[in-house]
């Protein structure tokens, strides 16, 4: 039966698609990336620019700072090479085959599942298996870091770099299960908010989601571009978020180097910081959800670069 269930579940993934797979938007990739190389050693940095300058033309990687000579131009490599995943999804057909050979949407995400019987009730334990590449993938990838090609290097430190992000976003480890979500609610993605364009006509109107919410909550409560944004603003808002959570704040987490319990920390709270009142399903969010929203996300933004710096400074420092 609970094969059968799996199936069937997997049956209905084909036929309505694969789920947005976005984490923080383009903003907040490059804020944590930021915050890492704050936190990188001078030789992790001089590796890290050394591998992306190898990238293959095809990748697209090495596409916006020329030779990347000056500190300035080495660090916006360093974070655009953290958006370069949601980025190349979304090629157009003169680059299609970079997309098809470089995307890979199952791998921004892991869907542990859990349920509660009514909005914001009592959470229950579910006995399903995780969807989702996330955790599988980024423990592979980072060998990439040591042992592979020039070429995976260049790519592996790009995931890497992105998917650290990821996993701190709380909607992409968690899979809700609810009455109205009896497989799951796709990280926040079929929970919908209010309509986003009322004026258009009905058939056009889309609504905003909770997945959608978070990603955009670092870069919608500074006011900041979720288009590629200025260095100068990435560091602001870099610098601001760790004079709020400096590193000291969390000396028990840093070098906690498990995958899997970073992503258990992220579903811990999406229970206890997404799914809470005032959000109504169906409704804009509130101006206290949003704020209590942001509060919880920006010390995931400063951990999750932090981690990002240790991982690096252990695979690119010696």
């Amino acid at each position: 039966m609970k094969r059968c269930v799996t199936l069937l579940a997997a049956l209905c993934t084909l036929v309505l698609g694969a789920r947005p797979a976005y984490a923080w938007d383009d903003f907040g990739h490059r804020v944590v990336a930021r915050i890492a190389w704050e936190n990188m050693t001078p030789q992790a940095r001089a590796r890290a620019i050394t591998i992306l300058r190898a990238a293959p033309p095809e990748t697209g990687l090495f596409r916006s700072t020329g030779s990347a000579t000056s500190q300035q131009q080495q660090i916006e490599m360093f974070v655009f090479a953290a958006t370069w995943p949601d980025v190349v999804r979304n090629m157009d057909d003169s680059v299609a085959l970079r997309s098809e050979r470089y995307h890979h949407p199952y791998r921004h995400y892991v869907d542990t599942y859990w349920r509660q019987e009514t909005d914001f009730g009592a959470v229950v334990p579910v006995n399903r298996r995780p969807e989702g590449d996330l955790l599988r993938d980024t423990a592979r990838i980072a060998h990439w870091l040591t042992t592979g090609s020039p070429e995976l290097k260049a790519v592996g430190l790009a995931w890497i770099l992105h998917l650290v992000g990821d996993i701190h976003q709380p909607l992409h480890a968690s899979g809700r299960i609810s009455p109205r979500d009896p497989w799951g609610d796709a990280g926040g993605n079929d929970f919908k908010l209010d309509i986003a364009n009322p004026n258009a006509e009905p058939d056009k109107q889309f609504r905003r989601t909770l997945h959608g919410l978070w990603d955009g909550i670092i870069s919608d409560s500074l006011r900041a571009p979720r288009a590629p944004a200025p260095l100068a603003a990435v560091t602001s808002a870099a610098t601001m978020i760790m004079q709020h959570h400096p590193r000291s704040e969390f000396s028990s987490e840093i070098g906690q180097r498990s995958f899997a319990e970073w992503a258990r920390a992220s579903v811990a709270i999406a229970q206890r910081d997404v799914y809470r009142a005032p959000l109504v399903r169906d409704q804009a969010a509130p101006p206290a959800y949003r704020t209590a929203a942001y509060v919880a996300a920006e010390p995931r933004v400063a951990l999750a670069g932090y981690r990002l710096a240790e991982m690096l400074n252990r695979l690119l420092g010696s």
